[in-house]
């Protein structure tokens, strides 16, 4: 039994290890994602784009948070913003208006 659980203890470690090291760093990144064209005719496409979207608000404000004093947020928000939907809009063959037009509905 002593076995048993320090196999499954190294194989928990292991994979946390695995998505630790897998994970998006705290940087202003996306998450790598297959290149994939969204068709914003399709209700699924769209909602796969509001998804990239929020998390897009979310990582520039966790971004922001850690790179600059409370007052300056804001100011540091923007930037990281426009480099993740640039990285968004060669992703999913989509135009930088279809995304600004998908954050400015999820807000």
């Amino acid at each position: 039994m002593t076995e048993l659980a320090a196999t499954v203890g190294v194989a928990l470690l292991v994979t946390l290890l695995a998505m630790w090291a897998t994970g998006p760093a705290a940087l202003c990144e996306l998450a790598p994602e297959p290149h994939q064209r969204l068709n914003l005719d399709r209700l699924v496409d769209r909602e796969h784009l509001a998804t990239d979207v929020r998390e897009i608000a979310r990582i520039a404000r966790r971004d922001a948070a850690r790179a600059a004093p409370v007052a300056g947020v804001d100011e540091t928000i923007a930037p990281c913003e426009e480099k993740l939907n640039r990285q968004l809009v060669t992703a999913h063959d989509v135009t930088i208006e279809q995304v600004r037009s998908a954050a400015m509905r999820e807000r």
